[in-house]
C-alpha cells in the first residue's frame, strides 16, 4: 500500500532494500501522515514515509478511530518497547519514545509482530486459537467441537449484556473480547472440517447488513425506524425464500432464544406483517383478558388444572410482552431490573436486620413485611 503516489517520489525500493525486507513476501508502505486511515496488520513490516504535511487531515479508520495520530495509532497495535529504525540507517529506538512530529518527518521502519505477539489484530486471535487446537496444544480446547462451545457462547453473551448495564467501559471491552473468543473458536472448528473460515464469517456478515440497508447502501427512502423494521423483515422473508427455506414469516427463530426474547421477536415479525392491535387499549384488556382466564383455571383441579395453568399463565406472559413492545421497552430487561430490585432491597433488609440484632429468619411475616417496606420507601 502506498499514499497518493509518495512511493514512486520517495524511492520505496531503496528504501526496502536499507530494511532489509523483500516485497515478494509481503510489505506495508504509507505515509506517517495518513497512518490513522489506512488500513494495515502488524503481521507485516511496516515501512512508514515522510510526507509534509497539507493541512489535508485524513480521516480515521473505522474501527481503529478511537485513536488520533500515528503514534496513538501504533501504540494501540504494537508494544511500547517494539524496535522501529530510521530508514535508511538508523539505529534501532522504543516506539515509545517517538513523537508524531517524529514518525511524520521521517521515513521509519516499523518490524512485524510475531503471530502471537499480534495481539491487537483479527488475525492474531486466530493465530492464538490455531495454536491451542494444534497437536501440541491445549487438550481441553482439543476436545472442543461446535456442540460441547453451546453453553460458553450463551454465557459469554450474558456476561456480556451485565457489563453492558453495570460494568465499566474497561468490563465491556473485555467482555465484548470473550464474547468474540467464540466467534474465532468456532470459525477455527470449521476451517478445520474444510467447511469455511473467518473470510466467510466477514464476508457474509457484511453482504447481509448492506443487502439488508437499502435505504443506506442504496436509493430507499425510508420515514422512520419503524418502515425500517417492516423493510428488515420483508427482505428476510424473500432470503428465506431465495434459498429454499420453509415460507413461514417465523421460520429462523432460533430454538435456543430465550422465551422472552423469542414472543418479543414473535409479535414485532407479525406487526410488520400487519398483525397487530390498532391501538394500545386492546393491549391492554388481551392482558386483562388472559389475566381472568388464568384466575378461573386455578379452580380446576388435578392434571388437568395444572395443564389448563400452565396454558393460560403462558398466554400471560405472551400478552405481557406484546405491551411492552407497545411501551417501546425490552420485556427481558425489565425483568432483569425487577430481579435486580429485588434482590438489592432482600440485601438492604438483611443489613437492616443485622444492624437491629434482628434475626430475619425467625420474624413473623409482618415483622419481615415491616422491614420490606421501611427499605422501599427509603
Amino acid at each position: 500500500m502506498t499514499s497518493r503516489g509518495a512511493a514512486p517520489s520517495r524511492g520505496v525500493d531503496r528504501l526496502l532494500a536499507a530494511a532489509g525486507l523483500d516485497a515478494a513476501l509481503g510489505v506495508q508502505v504509507v505515509s506517517g501522515q495518513r497512518l490513522a486511515s489506512v488500513a494495515f496488520d502488524p503481521s507485516l513490516p511496516l515501512v512508514l514515509l515522510a510526507e509534509p504535511a497539507t493541512g489535508d487531515e485524513p480521516g480515521s479508520l473505522p474501527g481503529r478511530h478511537a485513536r488520533k495520530g500515528a503514534r496513538e495509532v501504533l501504540l494501540s497495535l504494537y508494544p511500547g518497547d517494539h524496535p522501529v529504525r530510521r530508514l535508511p540507517e538508523g539505529a534501532p529506538q522504543p516506539l515509545e519514545s517517538l513523537s508524531d512530529d517524529d514518525l511524520w518527518a521521517a521515513d521509519w521502519l516499523v518490524p512485524a509482530l510475531d503471530a502471537l505477539e499480534n495481539l491487537a489484530s483479527p488475525h492474531g486471535m486466530a493465530a492464538i486459537s490455531a495454536r491451542l487446537r494444534a497437536a501440541d496444544g491445549c487438550p481441553w480446547d482439543r476436545r472442543q467441537t461446535h456442540a460441547s462451545l453451546r453453553p460458553f457462547v450463551l454465557e459469554e453473551a450474558y456476561e456480556t449484556v451485565d457489563a453492558i448495564e453495570g460494568g465499566t467501559p474497561e468490563d465491556l471491552a473485555e467482555e465484548l473480547g470473550d464474547l468474540f473468543l467464540q466467534i474465532i473458536l468456532h470459525a477455527q472448528l470449521a476451517a478445520e472440517e474444510g467447511a469455511f473460515d473467518l473470510t466467510d464469517v466477514y464476508r457474509t456478515l457484511g453482504a447481509k447488513i448492506i443487502r439488508r440497508h437499502p435505504h443506506v447502501f442504496g436509493d430507499l427512502e425510508v420515514s422512520g425506524a419503524e418502515e425500517v423494521l417492516r423493510n428488515w423483515e420483508a427482505i428476510k422473508a424473500a432470503e428465506r425464500h431465495d434459498v429454499g427455506a420453509p415460507a413461514s414469516a417465523f421460520s429462523g427463530i432460533a430454538r435456543a432464544l430465550p422465551a422472552l426474547a423469542a414472543s418479543r421477536e414473535i409479535q414485532e415479525r407479525a406487526s410488520s406483517l400487519g398483525w397487530d392491535w390498532p391501538a394500545v387499549d386492546g393491549v391492554w384488556e388481551k392482558v386483562e383478558e388472559e389475566l381472568a382466564e388464568l384466575h378461573e383455571a386455578g379452580a380446576i383441579e388435578g392434571d388437568a388444572g395444572r395443564d389448563a395453568r400452565l396454558h393460560e399463565f403462558g398466554d400471560v406472559l405472551f400478552a405481557a410482552v406484546n405491551l411492552a413492545r407497545w411501551l417501546k421497552l425490552d420485556p427481558e430487561e425489565a425483568l432483569r431490573s425487577a430481579n435486580r430490585r429485588w434482590i438489592d432491597r432482600y440485601e438492604r433488609v438483611e443489613a437492616l436486620a443485622a444492624e437491629r440484632g434482628l434475626v430475619l429468619v425467625d420474624l413473623s411475616a409482618d415483622g419481615k413485611d415491616a422491614l420490606w417496606n421501611e427499605v422501599k420507601s427509603g
